[in-house]
């Protein structure tokens, strides 16, 4: 069964939503431009992508792709990732979520020590753009999308083409010799701050937050909390945090019958005029609008 996908995160800005069921770890998302932009968040499945129609922008670990209709992207486990519409456009993105177990089983399989461990436990792999012009790359882009279409339709024993589809995906990228990146110290502490930070922010949207109070749940400056925002997810705390409220307000539109005003201030905007501002700015429409 497809559906689309939402996002809502722990106090570590780990993705809450269970892909799949503890005995069938899969779950298949449909997307088009209204479910955009995906904020930035991680979960331990790894993710695959293909874009169907139109165009997107992925964000992973310090890469940032447009991705045209037909290609798509790998997104390992654990990695910080978003994603968001080129210049409005219309789009439909298919993606695949899953637990590494549903191929590698246990973990003192062979399975799992010497195809899945490796790719898992690599902090300089976040993922890699996937394109129709380079032959193992649309190899795998053909096993995504015959992976989607089963689960799609639901066909007798698709639980076992997926599985089967997602493997030879794996034996596929385990074959490449990817160039490992050197990832100091720093910069994973650096990468575990900015969770701590993003979690600050997902658990207190709706209340009256401050540089000060972000910088401070990860015990860091002010000026270290800027910086690494600016050199993980390019962009400043606080305009994380704009962005991140009007994007859960616009999705209280969607799915809830609450008042806009209720909405504007469960989402941290004390003032109506600013929301409804800021709101149209960013969707090109008023909030009643929006949810007609």
């Amino acid at each position: 069964m497809i559906s689309r996908s939402g996002c809502m995160t722990d106090k570590q800005k780990k993705e809450l939503k269970d892909h799949g069921s503890a005995a069938f770890p899969l779950a298949c998302y449909q997307n088009d431009a209204d479910a955009l932009p995906v904020p930035w968040h991680w979960h331990d499945e790894i993710e695959l992508v293909q874009i169907a129609k139109g165009k997107a922008f992925i964000h992973f670990g310090d890469l940032s792709y447009e991705i045209s209709e037909g290609n798509g992207c790998f997104i390992n486990a654990g990695a910080l990732h978003a994603v968001e519409t080129c210049h409005n456009e219309s789009m439909e993105e298919h993606c695949i979520v899953f637990h590494p177990r549903l191929v590698g089983g246990s973990v003192d399989s062979v399975f799992w020590q010497k195809y899945i461990q490796p790719i898992i436990s690599d902090r300089s792999f976040c993922g890699t753009l996937l394109e129709q012009r380079i032959p193992w790359q649309k190899e795998i882009l053909s096993h995504i999308h015959t992976a989607f279409k089963v689960c799609e339709t639901e066909q007798a024993a698709y639980e076992l083409t997926a599985r089967n589809e997602l493997s030879e995906l794996i034996a596929v990228l385990s074959k490449q010799p990817f160039q490992k990146k050197s990832i100091s110290k720093k910069a994973l502490r650096q990468n575990e701050r900015m969770k701590q930070m993003l979690s600050f922010i997902q658990q207190h949207f709706g209340e009256t937050v401050s540089i000060r109070q972000i910088a401070a749940s990860a015990s860091i400056s002010e000026s270290e909390c800027m910086r690494c925002f600016h050199q993980t997810i390019h962009t400043t705390p606080i305009a994380y945090l704009k962005n991140y409220r009007l994007q859960f307000a616009a999705d209280l539109l969607k799915n809830t019958d609450l008042p806009v005003a209720v909405i504007a201030s469960q989402c941290g905007f004390q003032e109506m005029s600013y929301f409804a501002r800021s709101f149209r700015k960013v969707y090109q429409c008023a909030p009643s609008q929006y949810r007609n």
